[in-house]
């Protein structure tokens, strides 16, 4: 197979425009669409058209870095899906729901302040030791980042944390400053939201 007919493959077979998202199997075979297409074929079924909305935008951290993000829409037979993913290795990605009547405008909005909330925190520090080689640390005792696919292939996903892939050697050494230390994992749907109990941080605080 050579390129062309590689790159004909990855086009929606219904439109020819715009890459294929969703391949949709039925008695054995499988029809490849883009999202407008799969979205307009949704609409037809439940009578839920995809309102507009922002094809990308733009998101400051907590630092005041920028980070910008492709936004998509997903209709399916129960609920509406949204996700605004940044288009690099390691980057942030977001995602919220909301059933097939919700007010899609909100949708968005809930999937900003989502960005936001998760972006305000970092969690790893970046330094340099006295020989110039960069160093890696976490800042306040907690993590929150997404395993996710390793490039390089092998069975050894990456961390993707502050919107930056980390592998897990890197990982390993951010953690020697805590040796001796309890761990606490707890694995999140990427439609729930990350939330700490800060209890703790208002005693220590005097609060």
């Amino acid at each position: 197979m050579n390129l062309k007919e590689v790159a004909a493959m990855a086009l929606c077979q219904r439109c020819g425009n715009e890459n294929s998202y969703i391949h949709l199997t039925s008695d054995s075979q499988t029809e490849r669409l883009c999202l407008r297409c799969y979205n307009s074929l949704m609409a037809g079924e439940f009578g839920v058209e995809a309102e507009s909305y922002p094809e990308g935008m733009t998101i400051r951290d907590g630092k005041g870095t920028a980070h910008h993000f492709e936004i998509r829409k997903r209709l399916d037979p129960l609920h509406i899906f949204m996700e605004a993913m940044e288009k690099k290795q390691g980057g942030y990605d977001f995602k919220v729901m909301g059933d097939l009547y919700t007010d899609q405008g909100e949708l968005l909005l809930q999937l900003i302040a989502k960005a936001e909330r998760e972006m305000a925190e970092s969690y790893v520090e970046e330094g340099t030791f006295p020989d110039g080689q960069r160093c890696h640390s976490i800042r306040s005792g907690r993590l929150a980042g997404r395993v996710g696919w390793n490039p390089a292939g092998g069975d050894v996903p990456l961390l993707a944390i502050d919107g930056k892939s980390y592998t897990w050697d890197e990982f390993g050494k951010m953690l020697l400053h805590f040796e001796g230390f309890q761990r606490k994992l707890e694995m999140l749907d990427l439609f729930e939201e990350i939330e700490w109990n800060n209890s703790k941080q208002k005693k220590e605080q005097g609060q």
